[in-house]
């Protein structure tokens, strides 16, 4: 269904619940995901969180929590502490990052095996017009995550630290 000059669907004959239930909703990953929720609690947190903490505030797996702390940690968004009272914090501040760095750093963006990393050889290469038009919305879509840094996620803080229930 194609929108008209104003950027809207017609009116006319449109079922529109008829055309969302057919359209394909654009989802990240559950690791992307995982990681928002985990740099979300820590820069709502004071001072350290633990993997135990977020598990329990989102009602979610604290293995695989663990294997997103380890992953944040080494792309450089969280910092560790071992041992008796250890846990983890933000290592920049949330005005520093984007987004758009977030994800770039848990999803695989190359879509379809012509765009890099994979770069696969595809026949079609050199003539298929797909890849410049998945480029362009690759490109659309981190411009707009640019736009946002974990400081604007954090800032209805005090309705996320209700949810959360964590301490005021």
């Amino acid at each position: 269904m194609r929108k008209n000059d104003a950027g809207h669907f017609p009116s006319e004959g449109f079922d529109k619940a008829k055309y969302v239930s057919k359209m394909q909703l654009m989802e990240l990953s559950q690791f992307s995901d995982y990681s928002l929720r985990v740099l979300i609690y820590t820069g709502l947190s004071d001072g350290r969180a633990t993997a135990a903490q977020i598990a329990q505030a989102y009602a979610i797996s604290q293995h695989h929590l663990v294997k997103v702390v380890h992953h944040l940690a080494k792309e450089g968004f969280l910092q560790t502490y071992r041992g008796r009272g250890g846990g983890f914090r933000l290592a920049k501040a949330p005005h520093e990052v984007t987004v758009a760095e977030i994800i770039q750093s848990t999803e695989n963006l190359a879509l379809v095996e012509c765009l890099p990393p994979r770069e696969g050889d595809c026949c079609l290469t050199g003539c298929c017009t797909l890849k410049g038009a998945l480029v362009k919305a690759r490109q659309a879509f981190l411009d707009v995550l640019r736009g946002y840094t974990l400081a604007d996620l954090l800032a209805p803080r005090t309705r996320l630290r209700d949810a959360l229930k964590l301490a005021s």
